[in-house]
């Protein structure tokens, strides 16, 4: 029997909701997602696992600073030090934005880091193990310039772009596929879209039909022992027959409040002499994040009954917001110094805030500079209620977003 982990969406550098540690000097956030990814690794050490699949997203962006390359090499160096073949597949996050530049995961190829394997374009990996051969179809996260001519995404709008990438992806993955033994174990990793898949309360936006998606009946009728997946932060099994089991693993820690509600980890697999693969979702100790929704009635004494509302919860440790709502005369009545006593035992408190109906029949606007740019723009199209105009607006701002991306790359132009 042959054991391995599948772990994905790290997002090392997300330090939302917290403050500088004074004992380690980093970002408590960054602490939570380094303490995460360690114990998920010192599960697999402890579980001797027979080889890793990491299907992308291990940084915030595609720039991660040296203290970020640090504690994500730490990890994955414990791997290749107990001589476990490990493949890192290129997420969207780690991918360059410009043609030609490095990928963020490149370092480890350049340096040839035993037994680490990374995946920038597709291909077939036959990789030995301790208990046999296995056979690996890394997939990473497609980009237009592995599928497409310029000229043919030049004058095209988002859907026929993603139609086009979608066509020739299936095409290079049945390639791929047909050079398989099928008497030895076989696997596809990849940083990917199914368009079946839920995504979490944080991907909202790629509603928006923003990525280029796989249909799940296509890798449903694959001859795959098990197809590791990573991009979507919600975890989840898309074939209820596990013929194959088509996993999304989820991200490894919470991204945002989007995600409060998602249990977080990763999963442990194996596959025996028969191909029967068993798989466990391995739940992370990840730090909690809270919304509390308090409605203030009519009573003798609001902060009372504040209070007693913040008490029903387990504070402790977490990332807390409050919305409430209130009348002008109760709100002038509660005595926020008793509220925030209240909530002491909260590791962060992100606001208090109080719910006001406005008369006016414009709806309150929520945007933000935390937002990527689709998020924004779906925000701004329902503000200004031009719904019927929302796909041709999505267009036309990737395409704007495209050729901001080609001007940056001309020779001649200072990197950002």
């Amino acid at each position: 029997m042959i054991k391995f982990i599948h772990f994905a969406d790290i997002h090392l550098g997300v330090e939302n909701y917290g403050r500088i540690d004074a004992h380690t000097g980093l970002h408590s956030r960054l602490n939570d997602f380094i303490r995460t990814l360690t114990t998920a690794i010192d599960i697999a050490l402890e579980e001797k696992i027979d080889f890793a699949l990491f299907c992308g997203d291990a940084y915030k962006n595609n720039n991660p600073n040296p203290t970020h390359q640090r504690e994500f090499a730490r990890q994955i160096f414990r791997l290749s030090e107990a001589g476990i073949p490990t493949v890192l597949i290129n997420g969207n996050h780690d991918n360059p934005l410009t043609f030609g530049r490095a990928s963020s995961l490149d370092i480890f190829h350049t340096l040839r880091i035993a037994n680490i394997y990374v995946v920038t374009e597709p291909v077939l990996l036959r990789l030995p193990t301790a208990k046999g051969n296995i056979q690996v179809i890394g997939i990473p996260w497609p980009t237009r310039n592995q599928y497409l001519e310029k000229e043919e995404y030049r004058e095209s709008d988002l859907h026929s772009i993603n139609k086009k990438i979608q066509k020739r992806l299936m095409k290079r993955i049945t390639e791929l596929i047909s050079q398989l033994d099928m008497q030895l174990p076989r696997f596809l990793a990849g940083h990917l879209t199914v368009a079946e898949a839920i995504f979490s309360g944080s991907e909202s936006y790629a509603s928006l039909g923003n990525d280029p998606s796989l249909p799940l009946q296509f890798l449903r009728e694959t001859s795959l022992d098990y197809i590791a997946l990573g991009h979507i932060h919600r975890y989840q099994n898309l074939n209820d027959s596990n013929t194959p089991p088509i996993v999304y693993c989820g991200s490894m820690d919470r991204i945002n409040f989007g995600e409060e509600q998602d249990e977080k980890g990763f999963c442990i697999a194996s596959i025996d002499e028969q191909g029967k693969v068993n798989y466990e979702f391995i739940p992370l100790p990840v730090r909690n994040m809270l919304t509390i929704e308090i409605k203030i009635e009519d009573c003798e004494d609001p902060t009372d009954e504040f209070v007693s509302l913040i008490n029903e919860y387990n504070l402790k440790e977490a990332i807390v917001r409050i919305n409430y709502e209130a009348s002008e005369e109760q709100n002038r009545r509660i005595d926020f110094k008793k509220v925030e006593s209240a909530l002491k035992e909260a590791f962060l408190v992100t606001g208090i805030n109080r719910n006001i109906q406005k008369k006016s029949v414009l709806r309150r606007s929520t945007l933000s500079e935390e937002m990527d740019l689709f998020s924004a723009l779906k925000e701004y199209i329902q503000l200004q209620n031009w719904q019927k105009w929302e796909k041709d607006l999505n267009s036309f701002t990737k395409i704007l977003e495209q050729e901001s991306l080609q001007m940056d790359s001309q020779p001649g132009k200072d990197e950002k």
